[in-house]
């Protein structure tokens, strides 16, 4: 396997696994951290979070033994985090909307995957969807929770037969969008469409690219055919999303939603995992034997590097003046943008 494969395919098979031999609970934060809700800090240490997310007045976090936690963005040190609920596995990924977590799940199996909500408030933890088949990536809208089954592991990789699904927020009316895809590892949805790529990594079949279906069903439309689609996003009228070339290397691309021409962002990308417009800038997690969260202007301009070093998670998140990660030891660190 290519060695700018490896991160892709460790999300899924190797960090349930690592989980299950060191897992922990949160730690508390540091002593002597500023306040100031965009300063640099460690916000807490050795949480094991495979993702963090955060809206107006919180950063929300996990831990790997399935508890989420929120505090908020200025908390000073030796901040008890806040609860809020926990469910029975591992969480994979986080995505929020106005009242409730939702929480994609795995016990470290295949088939085993699950969609969660638990309020931002706290409270008992609601199971929507389980049965999962390699659970990978979340996304919600006003009405519904969406996910991708990257599809049937194999020996050497995955089966083409992966999916994307939806079910509506109260766990009601599981519907499957899009099914027979070759390794889907993105989507997002704007309440209209639903986005997602293929990157064209498996052998069953040749299908790579960026796609849209409607969120309630549909003709599924082919927006690129050329190179597979690895991670993307949304921001108003325009998708961002990241191709994938071993051989010329990745690219960053803007489209307009309605389709059409593509506009270059920057080129010779490695794996791009996940990736977030905030303000005039895309940002995105570039990983290879180096690993960074970079960012281009949206407009045209140079790349450059807004956190290094080494990650236990490839998600990361942005708000007006700073950037959320988790670092290799687990804890989640503040940078200012």
């Amino acid at each position: 396997m290519n060695k700018r494969l490896l991160p892709l395919f460790a999300l899924l098979l190797l960090v349930p696994a690592a989980h299950a031999q060191s897992r922990r609970r949160a730690a508390l934060p540091p002593p002597l951290q500023q306040a100031s809700p965009c300063s640099q800090a460690t916000l807490f240490l050795g949480a094991g979070s495979a993702d963090v997310e955060v809206d107006a007045t919180h950063v929300y976090f996990t831990d790997d033994l399935g508890s989420l936690y929120r505090m908020p963005k200025g908390s000073p040190a030796f901040t008890q985090p806040q609860l809020l609920g926990s469910v029975p596995d591992y969480i994979v990924v986080l995505a929020l909307d106005d009242t409730n977590v939702y929480l994609l799940t795995t016990e470290g199996g295949f088939a085993d995957g699950a969609v969660w909500s638990i309020p931002k408030t706290g409270g008992n933890a609601q199971q929507l969807v389980s049965g999962i088949l390699t659970a990978f990536e979340l996304a919600v809208d006003a009405n519904n929770v969406y996910w991708v089954s990257v599809g049937t592991p194999t020996g050497s990789g995955f089966l083409a037969d992966g999916k994307v699904e939806k079910v509506k927020k109260d766990g009601n009316g599981r519907t499957t969008l899009a099914s027979n895809l070759n390794l889907p590892t993105s989507v997002a949805s704007d309440g209209t469409n639903v986005y997602y790529g293929e990157t064209g990594l498996s052998t069953g079949n040749s299908s790579k690219g960026l796609r849209s279906v409607p969120v309630n069903g549909g003709s599924v439309r082919k927006l690129t055919t050329n190179d597979g689609t690895v991670a993307l996003t949304l921001n108003g009228n325009d998708i961002y999303y990241a191709s994938l070339d071993f051989f010329t290397g990745g690219e960053l691309l803007r489209m307009p939603k309605t389709g059409g021409n593509s506009t270059s962002l920057a080129k010779n990308v490695d794996v791009v995992t996940h990736m977030t417009v905030a303000g005039d800038k895309l940002y995105f997690f570039n990983s290879d034997d180096v690993q960074s969260i970079d960012y281009v202007p949206i407009a045209g301009g140079a790349r450059k590097t807004a956190v290094g070093g080494e990650f236990l998670a490839q998600e990361f998140a942005v708000d007006d003046c700073a950037l959320y990660s988790v670092d290799a030891f687990g804890s989640i660190n503040r940078t200012p943008r």
